[in-house]
């Protein structure tokens, strides 16, 4: 059964993303662990004098969002399989990494859930603040849906690898999985910076990926001297795309994604559905 955190601040974007989701894992078993986040930094003295005699700081600050979480919760049911689907709704008094990463290690999660809000910027437009931290700070694989986006089963998706990129066997299998569930063709991107020295690289990604899927299911490409942030807003490198997918080493993956400061004068929003692979 797969364990999965899906993130919501009761947003329509936060939403849609729960859906897809559930769209997404239609035919898997899966224990969905619905999360709403009230910062422990957000309440004020207005807040517990609003309450009335005999609540507790618990009932003044959670109770409301775990009602409209329940209801959100219902409401997703209606999209769900029954069958092979459970929810849990979770409301959290905490800061926000904190409570994402507790619950992961508590619940066992294997991926986290979350949808953008649009922006005028690569660094915003993946869900604002609150998406950057969970890219920065928490080691779990991540799906992101952009704004609005509708679901169609994914049938291509590409799989991109920075320079330093070292797709283990483990990430890629998780990887191999997602795929063969779906039945999708995988178009890989190997990002270089530069054309020397890059065969054996080459002969090791067609070498491993060959050991788990079959060479008609699959293409290989490198691209040189090309940011792969690019690839999260250019429309030529996902021409055809469902979905995009990322290995991310976790220490210093966000910093590399990020690191170019041009990135952030992109006005497009990511364009296309992220998964992102933690090892």
């Amino acid at each position: 059964m797969k364990r999965i955190l899906l993130l919501t601040d009761f947003s329509e974007n936060s939403i849609n993303a729960m859906n897809y989701a559930l769209k997404l894992f239609y035919n898997d078993f899966c224990d969905f662990h619905v999360l709403n986040v009230q910062n422990s930094l957000s309440y004020t003295s207005d807040d517990l004098m609003a309450s009335r005699a005999g609540e507790s700081l618990y009932e003044v600050l959670i109770l409301e969002n775990k009602t409209k979480l329940d209801r959100i919760v219902e409401q997703l049911k209606l999209n769900a399989n029954e069958r092979l689907h459970t929810f849990k709704a979770v409301v959290d008094y905490d800061l926000f990494i904190d409570a994402v990463n507790q619950n992961i290690e508590k619940e066992n999660i294997e991926y986290v859930v979350m949808g953008t809000n649009g922006a005028s910027n690569l660094r915003e437009a993946i869900m604002g603040s609150n998406a950057l931290k969970i890219l920065r700070y928490v080691d779990c694989n991540t799906l992101v849906v952009p704004e609005g986006y509708k679901f169609r089963k994914p049938e291509n998706i590409v799989l991109a690898l920075d320079t330093d990129d070292y797709a283990d066997h483990k990430t890629v299998v998780d990887i191999m999985e997602l795929i063969t569930k779906l039945g999708a063709f995988i178009n890989v991107v190997r990002f270089v910076s530069t054309e020397n020295n890059i065969q054996s690289k080459i002969n090791l990604d067609k070498e491993l990926l060959l050991e788990l899927i079959n060479e008609n299911k699959f293409t290989y490409k490198t691209v040189t001297n090309v940011p792969l942030s690019n690839v999260l807003v250019d429309e030529d490198l996902s021409k055809n795309a469902d979905m995009i997918t990322l290995v991310g080493q976790f220490k210093g993956f966000f910093e590399r994604l990020f690191s170019d400061s041009s990135k952030t004068k992109i006005s497009k929003n990511l364009i296309l559905p992220l998964m992102i692979f933690h090892h």
